[in-house]
């Protein structure tokens, strides 16, 4: 096996500032650990690449800025900057232009803009956490960027997507305001808009989910650097970073099942379902596997699952271990999904074609003691999955959780909604040591916080690095190459699968009330902004550095003393 990536190992939540004040407040999470970068020889003026000058606006030289270099991407660290709304790093191609007005408002025409955008809370709306780290994708070579402090946060463009696709709001439970046409739009139609591609841009509409306005921010700050992505051999034995040797999955067709019709996409490597979809599309764009979801009436269970053309091995002794990279804010009604389920004999999980043979589809409460098992066929399965954590303070901080991880087992040798073994870790214990107190951990003053698994990855961008370790009687988990989950599998919850299919998905479960409960008293979650201002219809995720290996070892360091066996039922 591979070693954990030192490069992702601190992929926390850096953040800066507040969009309300001009003022500057403590980072709640520690920032990224980046090296240093090459600096343009004009920070503050750049040329393009292919040497035309350009007319910037002038602004101070922003120092410190740092890389943390992935396999196809990287994730730039930036220093706080007083007033700062958002941060921006623009792509130099050749053809780009800068337009300055009058009152010194830029607008970037002809490149690529990502953003920094706002870490989502799953609790009360305070003041926007702005992230001072932006995750730049698709780089295939030493790449010159420009970086930039803004006095207004990048506009939401509008779900991007592959074809343009028009979702139709009209459900009564949903306010006159939020209803109407909601618009999947492309990247041409993003650059006709707005000059450039707008990645990761949290700035709302006039509202909900329609695009921004264009108005052009005033710059506080500015440098111009260049980066590169690391080069290394692929990590696992079946992986896939989605770059130019990945081809785009295609529709190849509908699948029925007695929970209803799917659609299937095909690929070299993949095969891809939707099911209870209003809207649904998968694609490649930037070195990322894209997929777009949309309920049915805003009321339906909607999934979308992408799995590789190959089953995989289980053991008694030694671990699959999958790894894989995405955006992680999750509520109760979505989220990333990953899922293991197989037959009972070898050869019978996938057909010759590699696609499913027996649909795999979730329905309404899956996440639950009672809910159904997702394969059809009854077959052994494994599903772990985040939601959003407690309404109520939990632990000596006095915090209530923002996020908890559910891992369930469906046993095989069960009736339908009997299956449900919850082999979850143990989240809400008042204990405070020993094994069950997994989630806590020790200042450096030695005092007990909560830090329950996913709070600091309610992102959007950048993506969270996980890294899954299932055994037959166990399952690790690693993000951003710390260990925060070990559970063992009790007695008749074991995995009884003879193969897995391995699947890489999301889900969304009835919109329009997720839209309803953001706000309810006991638990408000208006805090989760981008999608009660930007995606209310509509998930999105963007995944990356997908693969597995089987027969491997778990990392050096591992610790077994936190491990926890869930009771069987």
């Amino acid at each position: 096996m591979y070693a954990l990536r030192a490069v992702v190992a601190f992929w926390l939540c850096g953040c800066a500032g507040e969009t309300t004040k001009d003022t500057v407040g403590p980072d709640p999470y520690a920032a990224p650990v980046g090296a240093a970068v090459l600096v343009d020889p004009a920070p503050g003026s750049p040329a393009s690449d292919d040497g035309q000058v350009l007319g910037w606006s002038t602004a101070p030289v922003m120092d410190a800025v740092t890389a943390v270099a992935n396999r196809d991407s990287v994730v730039l660290v930036l220093p706080v900057v007083a007033g700062a709304i958002d941060f921006r790093v623009v792509t130099l191609p050749a053809g780009m232009s800068v337009v300055v007005d009058d009152s010194g408002h830029e607008k970037i025409e002809g490149a690529t803009l990502f953003c920094a955008g706002y870490r989502q809370v799953n609790g009360t709306a305070g003041p926007r956490p702005l992230l001072t780290q932006v995750e730049v994708t698709g780089l295939v070579r030493p790449t010159r960027l420009v970086v930039e402090a803004l006095d207004r946060p990048c506009p939401f463009p509008g779900v991007i997507g592959a074809v343009h696709a028009d979702l139709d709001v009209e459900n009564p439970a949903v306010e006159p305001a939020a209803r109407g046409v909601f618009s999947v739009v492309t990247s041409d139609e993003v650059r006709a808009r707005y000059g450039s591609v707008v990645w990761n841009g949290h700035g709302r509409g006039t509202s909900p989910g329609r695009a921004a306005s264009t108005v052009s921010p005033k710059i506080l700050a500015r440098t111009a650097i260049e980066v590169a992505p690391r080069t290394s051999p692929a990590p696992t034995a079946f992986f896939d970073e989605f770059g130019a040797s990945s081809d785009t999955p295609v529709r190849v067709g509908d699948v029925a099942s007695d929970r209803g019709t799917g659609q299937r996409w095909q690929s070299t490597r993949w095969s891809v379902y939707s099911f209870g979809a209003a809207l649904s599309q998968v694609f490649l764009d930037g070195g990322r596997l894209h997929q777009i979801l949309a309920d049915a009436a805003q009321t339906g269970f909607a999934s979308q699952v992408a799995y590789p053309r190959r089953p995989v091995a289980l053991d008694d002794t030694s671990y699959l271990h999958v790894t894989f990279e995405v955006g992680s804010s999750t509520s109760p009604r979505r989220g990333w999904w990953l899922s293991l389920c197989g037959a009972a004999g070898f050869g019978t999980t996938l057909d010759d074609g590699g696609a499913l043979s027996s649909p795999i589809v979730p329905t309404p409460f899956f996440m639950d003691s009672d809910g159904q098992n997702p394969s059809v066929a009854g077959w052994n399965c494994l599903q772990i999955f985040p939601r959003a954590g407690w309404p109520f303070a939990l632990g000596p901080d006095g915090k209530a959780p923002q996020s908890e991880v559910r891992i369930l087992v469906n046993r095989a040798d069960a009736a339908d909604r009997a299956s449900v073994v919850d082999v979850s870790p143990q989240q809400y214990s008042a204990v405070t040591t020993g094994p069950a107190a997994w989630f806590r951990r020790q200042d450096a003053g030695g005092k007990l916080t909560s830090a329950p698994l996913l709070d600091d990855q309610q992102l959007i961008s950048p993506r969270t690095h996980f890294d899954v370790f299932v055994r037959r009687d166990r399952v690790v988990l690693y993000v951003n190459g710390e260990q925060r989950i070990c559970n063992g599998l009790p007695s008749g919850a074991t995995l009884t699968m003879a193969e897995g299919a391995l699947g890489f998905g999301q889900w969304l479960f009835h919109s329009a009330a997720e839209r309803q409960e953001f706000g309810r008293a006991f638990w408000d979650r208006t805090g989760d902004r981008y999608v009660l201002e930007n995606t209310p219809f509509v998930d999105e995720r963007t995944w990356d550095n997908v693969g597995f290996t089987e027969h491997s070892e778990l990392p050096a360091g591992f610790d077994e003393t936190v491990c926890y066996v869930a009771a069987s039922n």
